[in-house]
């Protein structure tokens, strides 16, 4: 069952190549393993494409998903156009290994802000495989946790057309989500799920969290600050994780979304990009990881703890941020179709990928 009540830490995943040494002690893989091991690989590979193939994910209808090795490949080209025109002592390598302990925080803008949902698609469902792509992406370069918020509890002020397609949208993400999950092994956290809730039955129904998952995924439903008010949500608040970068759409706020005490030292991202699924490709989308992990480098140390070792590093400080104003632009395109703006210490970056 999907988590209804607190969610309890899970041991970290041991580091390693998973190579054995050239003399292993271990009792060889039985036939009975390593069909389980093919069969395994075979229902992941069910959801994967050919990663030459740079267009949204999608084929007869249903979702496909770019391969992880071509997801680590776009990532280690945007990380060095990243690297290269910020002059960063970070190679590739060691982003992808930040990349593990990386906590994003999404939060998409639904469907309002995008008119470019090609003719035929579902609209609605085309929403949410936004998230879903998220997940991969993530996974797929080895990240181990992320939150992401569905909608606020204040969403339904808007009536109940509108709170009607949002539970439309996110039930039309449960069978994707659910066959995902179960392949890959991702554990997902849904917050949120009170009696009252009109997808709980359903929810609570189709996620088995795995006794050993790959990755922790932390869904916010119905979501209202005022949660964490109450003594009796102060177990939920304990079992997100620390988040590291905010990400918000085509929106220059974090208003509807903040999480008390879990975002205290959070760098803030802003997507300026309707987040449906056919609106990126997975190139697009390891880009957004990329400069994520670059706005948490960029603040890192930053935020309560901030220690100046001189003043002459003060004067250097003020003198790019407030007398030379000062911001960088890196192009990851000729073409670009995704822009990104994030914060440092001496002045803005804008990334065109």
């Amino acid at each position: 069952m999907a988590d209804a009540g607190p969610i309890r830490a899970k041991p970290a995943i041991p580091d390693g190549s998973g190579l054995e040494p050239p003399v292993s002690t271990d009792s060889p893989l039985t036939d009975t393993e390593l069909k389980e091991d093919l069969f395994r690989s075979l229902l992941e590979s069910a959801d994967l494409v050919d990663g030459r193939v740079a267009l949204p994910a999608r084929s007869v209808g249903s979702l496909q998903l770019a391969t992880p090795e071509s997801i680590r490949t776009a990532f280690v080209e945007a990380w060095e156009g990243l690297s290269h025109s910020l002059g960063l002592p970070v190679t590739p390598e060691q982003a992808l290994a930040g990349v593990r302990d990386l906590v994003l925080y999404d939060i998409p803008d639904g469907t309002r802000s995008t008119l470019s949902v090609p003719v035929g698609h579902d609209i609605e469902a085309d929403a949410g495989m936004y998230c879903l792509a998220m997940v991969h992406t993530l996974v797929s370069l080895g990240s181990r946790r992320a939150v992401l918020l569905t909608h606020t509890a204040y969403n339904r002020e808007r009536g109940p057309d509108d709170t009607k397609r949002f539970l439309t949208i996110l039930e039309k993400g449960i069978e994707p989500f659910r066959g995902y999950a179960r392949r890959h092994r991702v554990a997902m956290h849904l917050y949120g799920l009170h009696a009252g809730y009109e997808l709980a039955p359903k929810l609570l129904e189709a996620f088995a969290v795995p006794a050993d998952p790959t990755f922790d995924a932390h869904f916010l439903l119905d979501y209202q600050e005022e949660w964490f008010l109450t003594p009796e949500w102060r177990e939920y608040l304990e079992a997100l994780p620390e988040i590291d970068v905010v990400v918000r759409h085509t929106k220059l706020q974090v208003s509807g979304g903040w999480i008390p005490l879990r975002m205290r030292k959070s760098a803030y991202m802003y997507s300026q990009n309707g987040s449906l699924h056919s609106n990126w490709t997975f190139p697009e989308y390891a880009a957004l990881v990329a400069v994520a992990y670059l706005a948490k480098l960029l603040q890192q140390g930053e935020a309560f703890s901030k220690q100046y070792v001189s003043v002459d590093e003060i004067k250097d400080r003020h003198k790019k941020r407030e007398v030379d104003l000062l911001q960088r632009t890196v192009r990851l395109a000729a073409k670009p179709r995704k822009f990104f703006v994030v914060g440092s210490p001496v002045g803005l970056v804008q990334v065109y990928a």
